[in-house]
């Protein structure tokens, strides 16, 4: 069987097999056999694939192998301390065990992806490729793996199209972020340089953006956004584990807010211990980027050592407005958790319901339950720089150069190689305020930061940005 002949058994058969075995219309045990059939022909020996045949392949399998480990968590709750076994059935010509093909075909993508589904190959391989503009000057991107245009989910739901739209574009609005602001912590830029303040207020408009392309994704009704109960009941319960103790996939591996969070010296006790956790469900290259930036101080601490005043150091007013941005999405994020999961739950517990799925509902994939993620929450509120939440936020802005970024300019996240992204905000979103009266719900939330290289994974060079 193709590439092509798996991926259209994935999108089609599977997904139809897996909603009628939740819908308990089929028995699960029709599964595994279904499985062994659709991938019988693949090539006998998953390391003669080629890097990107591998990368596709990850994707596909990480989609089926979820769907087994459900299934077969679900059959028996005593088959949740032997996870493994929902993988005693073969891939491909050879006969090769499943988990063991798997691991080959991670393997031959080249990029240590872990030897099971993983956030990367679900969400960044899996979706068309996007990118950030701002002014028609291209940003930062990030890449896919297939060229069809289309979304591969475990039921093909539209809610799951959905959602994972939004993941992929704010993982893309944060990697052109992440972009304007390693230069500084780099310090091969001058922290209280034009440069800087540049780059800084570009990171603040970036971030602005991302808070209201989830809040616009929050504010739709549920037929066209998430429902909370497919979200809990379906959804959330393919991320099982394969093996007692693995990492499954979660938005909490999204490495470009992990990066962040250090670039902006975000300090929670046992936090580092937390990233540290995550680190066999991330790719080679993203802890290579984490381990890097844990070691280095964050930027409030790289500018308050020069001991400057904000007269003579303009970029003071830009890492405020990057820090409060920083918040604020932390703020929207927390608001999406507990729209979508975290009181439906307490619901069904008032109510007696419970919680009987493989895969708790009262916390994160990753463990963080809510009142840790309330903690974070505030913790990146208190940043070092509160204290210039007295001035007025139009000087902040003048000072930043944010005003002038504004002026005339659009910005844009979108696919490149599909049709506009169902969760992008309406016009009506993006130009309503949000009501702290610091009239940044204008709908620009992008910015011009200078380039610094490859902005992303597919060798493409990035532009010349921010000039000025």
């Amino acid at each position: 069987m193709s590439v092509p002949a798996v991926a259209a058994w994935v999108s089609g058969p599977m997904a139809e097999l897996n909603r009628d075995i939740i819908a308990r219309r089929r028995p699960a045990g029709e599964f595994p056999a279904a499985v062994a059939a659709a991938l019988a022909a693949l090539p006998a020996d998953p390391q003669r694939c080629a890097p990107q045949e591998a990368r596709r392949l990850v994707v596909l399998l990480g989609l089926v192998g979820a769907s087994l480990g459900r299934h077969f968590q679900e059959r028996d709750p005593a088959h949740r301390r032997q996870p493994e076994r929902a993988f005693e059935l073969t891939a491909g010509a050879g006969f090769v065990p499943f988990l063991d093909y798997f691991a080959g075909l991670a393997r031959q993508t080249g990029t240590g992806h872990p030897a099971r589904d993983a956030y990367a190959s679900l969400t960044r391989w899996s979706l068309p490729a996007t990118e950030v503009s701002w002014g028609g000057t291209r940003l930062a991107g990030l890449p896919g793996v297939f060229d069809d245009g289309a979304v591969r989910t475990y039921t093909g739901e539209r809610d799951e199209v959905r959602f994972f739209e939004l993941v992929k574009l704010s993982e893309t609005y944060e990697r052109a972020v992440n972009l304007a602001l390693t230069p500084l912590a780099e310090e091969t830029v001058d922290v209280c340089g034009a440069e800087a303040v540049h780059r800084l207020g570009v990171a603040a408009e970036l971030l602005d953006a991302l808070r209201r392309l989830n809040t616009a994704f929050a504010a739709l009704p549920p037929a066209d956004g998430l429902r909370s109960g497919h979200f809990m009941d379906v959804f959330r319960q393919f991320a099982v584990h394969w093996r007692t103790g693995d990492v499954p996939p979660s938005g909490a591996l999204d490495p470009e807010a992990l990066e962040r969070d250090f670039l902006l010296g975000t300090d929670l006790p046992g936090y580092r211990g937390h990233v540290t956790r995550l680190r066999p469900g991330l790719l080679a290259a993203e802890w290579d980027r984490l381990g890097v930036v844990m070691d280095r101080p964050g930027l409030p601490e790289l500018l308050l050592a020069r001991r400057a005043l904000l007269g003579t150091c303009p970029a003071l007013a830009g890492l405020y407005l990057v820090l409060r941005a920083h918040a604020r999405v932390s703020s929207t994020h927390l608001m999406l958790a507990k729209k979508y999961l975290f009181t439906p739950q307490r619901d069904r517990d008032r109510s007696g319901a419970g919680d009987g799925g493989v895969v708790s509902n009262r916390r994160g994939t990753t463990g963080m339950d809510e009142a840790a993620l309330e903690r974070l929450t505030r913790i990146r509120g208190r940043h070092p720089l509160t204290a210039l939440r007295r001035l007025p936020t139009a000087d902040l802005e003048s000072l930043a150069g944010v005003d002038a970024l504004r002026a005339g300019h659009t910005a844009e996240v979108r696919f490149v190689t599909s049709g506009p992204a169902l969760v992008r905000p309406r016009a009506s979103d993006v130009d309503d305020d949000d009501g702290d009266g610091d009239g940044d719900g204008d709908g620009n939330g992008n910015g011009n930061g200078n380039g610094n290289g490859d902005d992303d994974d597919d060798g493409t060079p990035s532009h010349p940005l921010g000039e000025r």
